[in-house]
């Protein structure tokens, strides 16, 4: 089965998370740090995020079928960096969109919502 918006996928992992990388965790983006299932290697993924009480909640515009989502569920931990704190997290865990949507802001929910976004992930802070 093809992955869900292939394309999209490429460029952005190509093009646009790299340029965002420069400046995710500091002000709009939030930055994963996670580790490589097969290869070891530490890798910087920039996200939307959300810390809400004692979890982090994560917009999966394509779905749980990403790399950087699969390495933290094989790993069962990553960090993420939210306007320049640093979150020790774990406990993966995909929601739907009426379990996570709560945690967002009402611009964030909108944008969700516009986008169609039905996965969101749920991170526990250490």
């Amino acid at each position: 089965m093809a992955r869900k918006h292939e394309a999209a996928r490429r460029f952005n992992r190509a093009v646009y998370n790299r340029i965002v990388r420069l400046f995710a965790g500091k002000y709009v983006y939030a930055l994963v740090r996670h580790t490589g299932r097969k290869s070891g290697r530490e890798y910087s993924t920039p996200v939307v995020a959300q810390a809400k009480n004692d979890f982090i909640f994560i917009p999966l515009p394509y779905g749980a079928d990403t790399d950087w989502y699969l390495n933290i569920q094989a790993a069962g931990k990553c960090s993420v960096k939210i306007k320049s704190k640093i979150y020790s997290a774990g406990c993966p865990v995909v929601l739907d969109a009426d379990s996570a949507l709560p945690a967002f802001s009402n611009f964030h929910q909108k944008a969700c919502k516009r986008f169609k976004i039905e996965e969101y992930l749920r991170l526990k802070v250490n």
